[in-house]
């Protein structure tokens, strides 16, 4: 009798543990905050179905910087989140950094993400959270550019509104400088010591020995978050 008992009292337990749903189950939830850990409103959280093309769910953070959307009950997924930040008379699409970039399926999932200004983007996604400068001659100009030093001094904040810092970049592949945090930059080139000068790439600009620049939020059919210089002698 005592065996039956304890038998039935284990199989109620276990049935009771088995109902109970994970608080989560069947919806993706989280919280976008900035570097310096404060909620963002506002921010366009897509949840992406891995498989299917152009089949997602959208929604946006609160004021508190929370969100969570209810799942389909099949499918596999991946969470985005997109922060589309006025700068300087322009509006830049931003990808923050997931906390897990892992997908899910339909039990559900949490997803925190933070801004970050530069680093490697995590998978699916590639390229870098900073802007990318590209460098190009002026025609009959033929220098080693891989060997010419860019300095790029931030003139007010950055686009996150945090203070920027003197940088001195090489276009390592003799094309890009990559991830630079997004800002208006005042730039100036040298090679061998000599003083270059500059100009908006593709354009009549006069050239000159510094220039003030801000990224691009996207050049068509070129890239996003950019800038492109030219320079001579």
């Amino acid at each position: 009798m005592r065996i039956f008992y304890l038998l039935f009292l284990a199989s109620a337990l276990g049935c009771g543990k088995k109902d109970t749903a994970p608080e989560n189950s069947g919806k993706v939830s989280g919280t976008v905050r900035d570097g310096a850990g404060s909620p963002i409103p506002g921010v366009q959280i897509i949840v992406d179905n891995s498989i299917f093309f152009n089949s997602n769910l959208s929604t946006k953070t609160t004021s508190e910087g929370n969100y969570t959307l209810a799942l389909p009950k099949t499918g596999s997924w991946y969470a985005f989140a997109v922060h589309r930040v006025p700068f300087n008379g322009k509006t830049y699409e931003c990808y923050l950094h997931p906390e897990d970039p892992t997908g899910f399926g339909p039990e559900g999932a949490v997803r925190h993400f933070s801004w970050k200004l530069s680093g490697q983007k995590a998978a699916p996604l590639t390229g870098h959270y900073g802007g990318t400068v590209t460098v190009d001659n002026f025609p009959g100009l033929y220098l080693e550019t891989d060997k010419i030093r860019f300095t790029l001094i931030p003139q007010g904040n950055l686009i996150d509104g945090s203070q920027g810092q003197i940088l001195e970049r090489y276009a390592t592949d003799g094309q890009q400088i990559l991830d630079v945090p997004i800002g208006r930059y005042k730039i100036t080139a040298r090679y061998n010591g000599e003083a270059l000068k500059l100009r908006r790439w593709n354009t009549e600009d006069s050239f000159a020995t510094e220039l003030i620049l801000d990224f691009e939020p996207q050049i068509a059919a070129q890239c996003d978050n950019c800038l492109k210089l030219e320079y001579n002698r």
